[in-house]
């Protein structure tokens, strides 16, 4: 088989998957695109000259079967659109794959509630204050590898993705937070073991499911797109006095314990009722799996938990839309001080060649 006959056969198997997951839940995918979806009209707007560069790069990318299923007959300045809005769910559907890296989707701080049982306490030193999970440190490799002239096209593409996508995950307080108490003495997992009823259906959800997908469920690009530009017009930049230009990598953190806050005095600070995952002894591996599960064939482990308070459905919407137009609209702007940095680097590297020449 030759190599195009290979990326086109993965290409429909691929496509049949999305198809089937489309009409299933798939929770988290739509926030991500529609984050990414503003993040490029904001470039288009601050950057025109970027937009081509950016369908070149994702041209480039490792694992390109869903891209050029996600871009379909577009091209131009629409397949670029479309491959960078699939670049920012790529890192979770290519679980169990050779792109697979499990502990860079969360960096989780301890929560201790004081119903916690003494060995919470020595669990929780255990960490010595550090999060559990490494989504801030490959935030830190990503943009190296982004912002560097010396990075390889294929390089660049998957870092490239990995940044539109752990953007959007740390602005989510469910990311880097875990909950200890009573209920949940060895922790809750990021909110995957707690289970409230679903106010979009009528099943119950993991409560980080919940944040992830809040009320933006469908993947369809026309809502991708409107929903975008919902948020854009409700959430302008000046809403948002703590945009700052990108100042080096200690901003990943620093957006990670935003997050964390909303975390300890909203998500979990206002004192909603859950039910717990029976199974709350779980390793990494089984707990992703059930999520996949969960998210493919809508099965739950948990038949009845409560409903929420209308006033924190509300809340939690209103909160998960800002921080997905925040994350938005600091993608963009890493994305442009990237560029900016690798012809800053190539335009040191000519002079410096002009000069030997000369000598």
């Amino acid at each position: 088989m030759s190599k195009k006959s290979a990326i086109l056969l993965a290409a429909m198997v691929f496509s049949a998957f999305t198809a089937f997951s489309s009409n299933a839940h798939a929770w988290d995918h739509p926030s991500h695109m529609t984050c990414a979806a503003i993040a490029f009209t904001e470039i288009e707007h601050a950057r025109p000259d970027l937009i081509e560069k950016i369908g070149l790069v994702m041209l480039k990318h490792p694992d390109i079967s869903p891209f050029w299923v996600a871009s379909g007959d577009a091209r131009g300045k629409e397949r670029a659109r479309r491959m960078f809005i699939e670049g920012a769910r790529w890192p979770d559907d290519n679980k169990w794959t050779l792109y697979d890296r499990p502990t860079w989707h969360t960096a989780r701080w301890a929560i201790v509630e004081k119903d916690a049982p003494p060995e919470t306490k020595d669990l929780v030193a255990a960490r010595k204050g550090k999060p559990a999970g490494q989504a801030i440190e490959a935030l830190v490799l990503n943009y190296a590898m982004l912002s560097s002239s010396e990075t390889s096209p294929t390089e660049r593409a998957s870092a490239l993705s990995w940044m539109l996508h752990l953007v959007g995950d740390i602005h989510q307080p469910l990311h880097v937070s875990d909950r200890f108490s009573k209920q949940f003495p060895t922790g809750n997992a990021a909110g995957t073991l707690e289970y409230v009823a679903d106010p979009l259906g009528d099943s119950t959800i993991p409560l980080h499911m919940l944040w992830d997908s809040n009320n933006l469920r469908s993947q369809k690009l026309e809502d991708i797109d409107r929903n975008a530009q919902e948020l854009m017009k409700k959430y302008p930049r000046s809403a948002f006095p703590e945009l700052a230009p990108y100042s080096g990598p200690e901003v990943f953190e620093k957006w990670a314990r935003e997050s964390y806050k909303v975390a300890v005095d909203f998500a979990y600070g206002y004192g909603i009722e859950t039910v717990s995952d029976p199974d709350t002894d779980q390793d990494t591996d089984k707990l992703v799996r059930k999520m996949v599960k969960f998210a493919l064939e809508g099965i739950s482990p948990v038949e009845e938990a409560p409903e929420l308070p209308a006033e924190y459905w509300a809340k939690l919407q209103d909160v998960a839309h800002r921080r997905i137009t925040l994350a938005a609209y600091r993608l963009a702007d890493l994305i442009i001080a990237a560029a900016d940095q690798i012809a800053s680097e190539r335009a040191l590297a000519g002079s410096v060649l002009n000069t030997i020449d000369q000598h």
